[in-house]
């Protein structure tokens, strides 16, 4: 309040005015680059040990189902102790499967550092599997045109029920947080407790047990859900095809309809399924056509094409070649980057990229050999 007085701050997942777009600088936060996996994998993990550190990247190479979750740095912490501790964690074969063992996990942990007797433990097993209004509450969230992702405090207590809240707070599934009031001035700031997920993939996790619910009841779901934008939701859409193969059918159709959502209902179908094998023919005959990814393409249909191409590399299929729009990518040191601010991963299989450079300053189109 008194250094950079006159400065204004603001972190955000995605929404900035359009008012302050031109004048405001930005800097965008991107999470782990391979070097801090690297560096958190041997300070928080393994220590010096190479062979164990280059075991547990192996394992997340291999496993192109979480690699985009893993992005995430609170879920890629979660997976490196997994994948030291745990064996079977490469049986995960779909994030869904994954993420549900992460919650299971937040308990699991509280109940060992408490060492709860019989009694406890049934009471936090009923909290862990029924969350109804919990489920309500972050599905009414996300399902705006401007998010809700925070909450006063007494209000989100009163829905819940004070037993269900508190068990979340002690799980660390919610937090709270004090924030300065609407009515605060220069002489009297007035504080009010707000609560909220601890990451916004928990609010989609609750959020798509209450969606399965209203899929399974609606015929019609393009009003119902119109202010959910599955590239901005991605999971939402990929839980709730896991948690309900009913409702799963019923959302695949849907995300069919949208522009670039065939590519994402591939992804949906291996949540429904949970076996590669399944999507496989899908993912071939993507990879034996020219796969292009042009400046018109919907930041949904981007992220789709770019995750089911890394799929197919780890699953040794061969792509013929992939044309990009060079205005629809920037280059940030030796990384491609796409318009929607995702990188372009790894492709070993990859034949070659065909830059289509019109509009560069060489105004010749470029090549490049994936070697």
């Amino acid at each position: 309040m008194e250094l950079f007085a006159d400065f204004d701050v603001s972190l955000t997942t995605r929404y900035l005015p359009e008012s302050l777009r031109e004048e405001t600088k930005r800097a965008k936060l991107t999470g782990f680059d391979d070097k801090a996996r690297d560096e958190y994998i041997r300070k928080a993990v393994v220590g010096n040990n190479d062979e164990a550190v280059e075991e547990i990247k192996q394992r997340l190479y291999e496993n192109s189902i979480l690699a985009d979750l893993c992005q995430v740095p609170l879920i890629f912490v979660m997976f490196s102790h997994m994948a030291h501790d745990q064996r079977d964690i490469m049986k995960f074969i779909s994030v869904t499967q994954f993420f549900k063992h992460t919650i299971r996990c937040f308990y699991d942990h509280l109940k060992r550092k408490r060492k709860l007797y019989d009694d406890r433990n049934n009471m936090f097993y009923l909290h862990e599997m029924e969350h109804h209004e919990l489920d309500k509450i972050a599905f009414e969230g996300l399902n705006k045109e401007n998010q809700q992702l925070s909450w006063i405090k007494t209000e989100f207590r009163q829905r819940v029920g004070l037993a269900s809240y508190d068990q979340y707070i002690i799980t660390g599934i919610l937090v709270e947080e004090d924030v300065v009031g609407d009515d605060s001035t220069g002489d009297n700031v007035l504080f009010t407790t707000e609560v909220r997920f601890y990451h916004k993939l928990f609010c989609e996790w609750y959020a798509a047990h209450h969606l399965v619910t209203l899929v399974k009841n609606a015929y019609y779901l393009s009003d119902m859900l119109r202010f959910l934008d599955p590239f901005d939701l991605q999971y939402l859409f990929r839980f709730a095809c896991g948690l309900d193969p009913d409702a799963g059918k019923k959302l695949i159709i849907h995300l069919k309809s949208l522009p670039g959502g065939d590519a994402f209902a591939i992804l949906c179908i291996l949540e429904q399924t949970g076996d590669v094998n399944e999507i496989m023919d899908s993912v071939k005959d993507l990879c034996s056509r020219d796969v292009k990814i042009q400046e018109g393409d919907s930041a949904l249909l981007q992220r789709s094409t770019t995750q089911l191409l890394e799929i197919a590399s780890k699953n040794n299929i061969p792509i013929s070649c992939l044309h990009l729009d060079y205005s629809s990518i920037k280059f940030e040191g030796d990384t491609i980057i796409l318009h929607s601010g995702i990188p372009l991963p790894k492709l070993p299989t990859v034949g070659k990229i065909h830059i289509a450079a019109n509009n560069a300053p060489t105004g010749n189109p470029k090549f490049i050999d994936r070697k």
